[in-house]
């Protein structure tokens, strides 16, 4: 599903650029447009796009597009593709749109849907975003996908607003992982029929990359964590429509915020396990480990408590790391009846690590640190009974393992919610 666009906008809608320069009073409506190459070699192909931590010497840069036109429930019909390079001072996201004005859109019916899809070696500029945004919303019969192996100064400041505005005019922004590398050596690449051999710690990378460009997305719709973070033991269905009932899946996500001792700002972000991924639990660590963090205070929200094998890891991560503070609030105890999900539970208490269930007070910080930090938290109805329920629960397995008294410890050391 594409997110819903915003329309338009007074005074502060992005402009297309195609547009404005193919205007006839437009002073560069006659300078023509950049062309595409139709594929790169595959030393280009394996230098730029390589998915690196730190890529140094990877000034230039590369867009491969699709365009195809949606036809029903059949398959998409493939209509251009090529790849730009960087042209000058001219990025390769404006040499798209300034192509596709000149010599594409001209023959497209406004009628017609059609899906462009970009793979990156660097994603869109702070610079870029607005252009691109504006494509978008000049262009309502357009849906943009937007694949990058590796994120552009991701730190600039607004650049995180910059990119949520791109996605809520309509773009699907990801992170190129192993399908699309392949995809795109396939498609782009004079690979001489060779298959697609990945680069060392390609998978260890796209998790990191992943994981940053989910923190710049960090804020979550206040409809995903309403309908996720439900402390309600049974899933109420949705009602789109007089008489259909929706059923959804409750997923795993993860919030976290990292604070400081030394009055640094507070770093915070989210993850969610997906199917045939690592568990968000595992995405997180690898972000902390990277880090090499010491000497902070680490607050996560779990939408469903870690099962075994993501509660091994994290205590291993804290018995590694005695002078990390890391404290989890579960929402709901995932298979709390089964004896290993409650020894999984158990090893987190034993190495430190403070595990609660969320209450009205979790579910505050968590609403306003990670979906809408001006609106006031609304509680659904019988969170706080809820709550109480699966406390109850997880105070009998406390109590059938043994560890009342290292749990009543950790209360005793006033570890609360994070300080505003």
């Amino acid at each position: 599903m594409q997110p819903q666009r915003l329309g338009p906008r007074a005074e502060m809608e992005p402009v297309c650029p195609g547009c404005s320069r193919h205007r006839p009073d437009s002073p560069t409506s006659a300078c023509r447009s950049p062309k595409p190459i139709e594929k790169l070699s595959q030393g280009a192909f394996c230098f730029h796009f390589n998915n690196l931590h730190y890529a140094k010497d990877r000034k230039d840069a590369f867009l491969c597009y699709e365009v195809n036109r949606k036809n029903g429930c059949d398959s998409p019909v493939p209509l251009y593709q090529g790849v730009f390079k960087k042209e000058g001072q001219m990025h390769t996201e404006l040499c798209f749109i300034y192509w596709f004005h000149e010599q594409v859109l001209k023959g497209l019916s406004p009628r017609e849907e059609f899906k462009i899809t970009w793979y990156m070696s660097w994603s869109p500029c702070i610079k870029c975003t607005d252009p691109v945004t504006g494509f978008l919303a000049k262009h309502p019969n357009l849906s943009l996908a937007i694949f990058s192996s590796r994120l552009y100064y991701p730190k600039t400041p607004n650049y995180d607003k910059k990119l949520r505005r791109l996605v809520q005019e309509g773009a699907q922004v990801a992170i190129m992982d192993l399908p699309e590398f392949k995809k795109c050596w396939n498609k782009f690449v004079y690979n001489d029929g060779q298959p697609f051999r990945p680069w060392k710690r390609l998978c260890e990378n796209f998790r990191f990359q992943n994981s940053d460009l989910q923190e710049i997305l960090s804020l979550l719709r206040d409809e995903v964590f309403s309908l996720q973070f439900n402390n309600s033991h049974w899933v109420q269905p949705i009602q789109h429509q007089p008489g259909q009932l929706h059923y959804y899946r409750r997923k795993s996500y993860l919030c976290y915020q990292l604070e400081w001792s030394n009055g640094q700002e507070s770093l915070k972000g989210y993850l969610l396990s997906k199917k045939g991924k690592p568990h968000a639990e595992i995405l997180f660590l690898d972000k902390i480990r990277f880090m090499k963090l010491s000497q902070v205070r680490i607050t996560c929200y779990f939408t469903w408590s870690p099962c075994p094998n993501c509660a091994r890891q994290l205590a291993a991560f804290k018995k590694n790391h005695p002078d990390i503070i890391l404290r989890i609030y579960t929402s709901r105890l995932y298979f709390y009846w089964r004896k290993k999900f409650q020894k999984g539970l158990c090893s987190l208490w034993r190495s430190g690590i403070q595990v609660d269930v969320m209450d009205l007070p979790q579910f505050t910080d968590c609403w306003t640190n990670f979906v809408s930090p001006q609106r006031p938290f609304i509680p659904w109805n019988k969170l706080e009974k809820n709550s109480w329920r699966i406390k109850r629960r997880l105070r009998k397995i406390k109590e059938s393992w043994g560890l009342q008294d290292l749990v009543n410890d950790f209360k005793n050391l006033h570890l609360g919610p994070p300080l505003p």
